[in-house]
């Protein structure tokens, strides 16, 4: 067995890491385990440690809340990315912590160790939305930001830019350049690959490569550094030996590594410094110095090397999805990669045989592509709940095309640095290659059945499926067949068990998601079935709700089709999030309040076929009445013409009035019925709604409202609200995350919304 001496660090280290990045202090008396590192079999010890120390300082305390606007000046501590039409960067100000801003693009861009001066508005960042959701606030605590910045003027540099600055404009040059020479689409992946810019990649393109289980190739890691960067130096190696001079005064393999060896961080810095770049660069650099010192470096001893390294700078960067899929695919490799190949039926063919020559890189090919699929599984699983189930075939078609792709955009990147025209001629030798991957990933996301949505195991189901998986790597017979169907188990069985939890437990559950400036609430029915009433949506563009918000939230809590979709009207606000819901999950019914709407609500809405629900129409299921309240709507337009719907059982009631204001209240009140336990007030809190006679009529202990953090609408207002407060109604709001209630048919109780994940916790729920 070979010797790995850096493998039990690495492992504490990650380990001490975790349990600082949970949040637990890092008690003092443990500081005496440092010296355990003078014991090589107790180091690990002494790294875990460390890194629990690491992570417990680095982290950011209890944000303070802003003090209005300010002007900042200090160094930008990573590169730019950028977001839309905004450039997102850390900035390190000569006084107080690390921030996040968010800035307009400047005319010779922003880089690394640039000195500015830059005014903001400071704010708090958004912490988790819905249960099992993304939580933008503990990420960025942990790694020493308490704020984010917007800023509202232009940042100024106080200095001349720094050499990452040059970085930067070869970035920008090559976009230029793609943009002259490709059409929109390939041009994106030509940046995304060449530059790691992701800039212009369309929403659409990000998802097909998702699906398809290829986002791997279009975001810079280790393919894209060992085609450039091992690529230069096998390149310049070879050269070397042609010249019999240069070969008998200097090994060209060391002279190759040498000069390649500082080529790797500059990739890595001009591809945008990601966790999968910077985790091929130290492990590049490893195998580089391991030439110059005629020394064969162990795949998983320069693993655990830039594990050591990358935690060791930045322990939140373990939080980093990219950090934990980089590690996971290269660590796949390595364990099972082999393995798996010994088991086919196939022999190895001698050497210099077409077959050795063809067919045996094909079966190498498709075994690492299938022991890194099943090592990253549990974590596409926990952060984006699908599984691509023709990644493998995507992958072995993939991978050759994306290598080309890369050292023609690599020549291209070079190219427009030294002066725009030469990127042209590596430019349109590219755009076949790009159409090919977009192509390949375009067909491996268009069926149904390409991609299996799976709810998050959670972290307790990823570390039973590594821990499975890994036992099965080195069992024999049953056991290993006993471990994997475990691994699987763990891997795909939480979200199917809070199901039935759920539906063991009964009653009507109802959560109002949190989606922005939106609604969207979700019914659980007593059989276990599922209603959605609205879907939020992006207006204005930006993330989308429904993908980011809706879509997750019923695979975690192990939806598998909608017996009912109530569109309150067709407002992009309401209807948008369909797209990614419907293409999701099968929806057996969709009612609407009979307004076909305009624009991109119109065509969501079409595409759904739903079926009008007049006022006094009602559907049933599961003992849960839905109800369609208020006059004739044909006398209504815009808001007040939502469909007024009323959810009832046993003896208790949910009122979801869409955004009628007051003329469309008034008809309500009119034709009468409209009490109710919980109110989803009307119009997010506007104060053209919840008029008095409306709270009057409803009477709710209840009042639910659904809207953004620092909306541009100032909702909810403050009269609004004291009408439903003065009415005795407790209200709650969405932007401090989702709410969740539940009904036993006599009474409705407000339940903690992340106790839905857990199954056992649910259970205990019944009255």
């Amino acid at each position: 067995m070979r010797a790995r001496p850096l493998l039990g660090p690495a492992l504490g280290l990650a380990l001490g890491t975790a349990i600082g990045l949970g949040g637990t202090p890092f008690p003092r008396p443990v500081a005496a385990a440092f010296l355990l590192a003078l014991s090589p079999p107790l180091a690990p010890v002494a790294f875990a440690a460390a890194g629990w120390l690491a992570a417990d300082v680095t982290r950011a305390g209890p944000p303070r809340p802003p003090a209005g606007p300010a002007v900042l000046s200090g160094r930008i501590a990573s590169p730019p990315d950028r977001t839309g039409d905004r450039v997102r960067f850390l900035l390190r100000p000569t006084e107080g912590d690390l921030l996040e801003v968010f800035a307009d693009p400047t005319a010779w861009p922003l880089a690394l160790w640039d000195r500015v001066r830059v005014r903001v508005e400071l704010r708090v960042p958004p912490g988790p939305r819905n249960p099992g959701g993304r939580d933008p606030a503990g990420r960025l605590r942990a790694a020493g930001v308490a704020l984010q910045a917007s800023a509202v003027g232009p940042v100024v540099r106080e200095a001349s830019p720094s050499p990452a600055a040059f970085l930067e404009r070869a970035r920008e040059r090559l976009a230029d350049a793609a943009a002259r020479s490709l059409p929109t689409r390939e041009a994106a992946v030509v940046r995304a690959i060449g530059t790691g810019d992701r800039a212009a990649l369309d929403p659409d393109t990000t998802a097909a490569f998702a699906r398809s289980g290829l986002a791997h190739v279009l975001a810079v890691s280790g393919l894209h550094l060992v085609v450039v960067v091992l690529g230069f130096e096998r390149a310049l190696r070879a050269a070397l030996l042609r010249c019999d001079r240069l070969a008998a005064r200097a090994d060209p393999r060391r002279v190759a590594a040498a000069v390649a060896l500082p080529l790797s961080g500059v990739y890595a810095l001009a591809t945008g410094a990601g966790a999968p770049v910077l985790r091929a660069a130290v492990a590049a650099a490893a195998v580089l110095g391991g030439t110059l010192l005629d020394r064969e470096v162990d795949a998983l001893n320069g693993l655990a090397l830039a594990a050591l390294v990358l935690l060791a700078g930045a322990p939140a960067s373990a939080l980093d999805p990219g950090f934990q899929l980089s590690f996971a695919a290269v660590a796949g490799l390595v364990l099972w990669a082999r393995p798996i190949r010994r088991r086919l039926p196939v022999p190895t063919p001698p050497a210099g045989t077409w077959r050795a020559r063809l067919l045996e890189p094909l079966l190498e090919g498709t075994c690492a592509t299938l022991a890194a699929s099943v090592a990253t599984a549990p974590i596409l699983a926990y952060h984006f709940r699908q599984l691509p189930l023709l990644g493998l075939l995507a992958n072995v078609a993939a991978i050759p095309v994306g290598s080309a792709l890369t050292a023609l955009a690599a020549l291209g990147a070079i190219g427009a640095a030294t002066a725009p025209a030469l990127a042209t001629p590596f430019l349109l030798l590219a755009r076949p290659l790009a159409w090919a991957l977009l192509a390949l990933a375009d067909g491996a996301a268009a069926p149904a059945w390409g991609g299996l949505g799976v709810g998050s195991p959670g972290v307790a189901g990823v570390l039973g499926a590594f821990a499975l998986a890994l036992l099965a790597g080195r069992a024999r017979g049953l056991l290993r067949g006993a471990a994997w169907l475990g691994a699987a188990a763990a891997l795909l069985l939480p979200a199917p068990l809070r199901a039935l939890a759920a539906r063991a437990r009964g009653g009507l559950e109802v959560t109002f998601v949190s989606v922005g400036q939106g609604d969207a609430a979700l019914l659980r029915l007593p059989d276990g079935s599922a209603v959605l009433v609205d879907a939020g949506g992006a207006p204005d563009g930006g993330a989308d709700p429904g993908a980011r918000d809706v879509v997750p939230f019923l695979r975690d809590l192990g939806v598998r089709r909608l017996a009912a979709v109530f569109v309150s009207h067709p407002h992009p606000d309401h209807v948008l999030g369909l797209v990614a819901v419907a293409r999701a999950f099968a929806i057996e019914r969709v009612f609407s309040n009979d307004d076909a709407g305009g624009g991109d609500a119109a065509r969501v809405l079409a595409s759904l076929s739903p079926s009008p629900l007049p006022p006094g129409a009602r559907w049933a299921r599961a003992g849960v009445v839905f109800e369609a309240l208020g006059g004739d709507r044909a006398a209504l337009s815009g808001n007040d013409a939502s469909l007024v719907l009323r959810v009832s059982y046993g003896s208790t009631a949910f009122l979801f009035p869409g955004d009628v204001e007051a003329e469309g209240e008034a008809t309500a009140v009119a034709r009468g019925g409209l009490a109710a336990d919980v109110v989803k007030i009307p119009h997010h809190g506007s104060r053209r709604s919840s008029t008095p006679a409306f709270v009057a009529a409803t009477r709710p202990r209840l009042a639910v409202v659904s809207l953004a953090t620092g909306n541009r609408y100032g909702f909810p207002h403050a009269e609004a609200l004291a009408r439903w407060q003065a009415a005795g109604a407790t209200v709650l709001r969405t932007d401090e995350g989702a709410v969740r209630l539940l009904s036993d048919g006599q009474a409705v109780r407000r339940v903690p919304a992340g106790t839905a994940l857990d199954p056992l916790a649910t259970l205990r729920e019944r009255p």
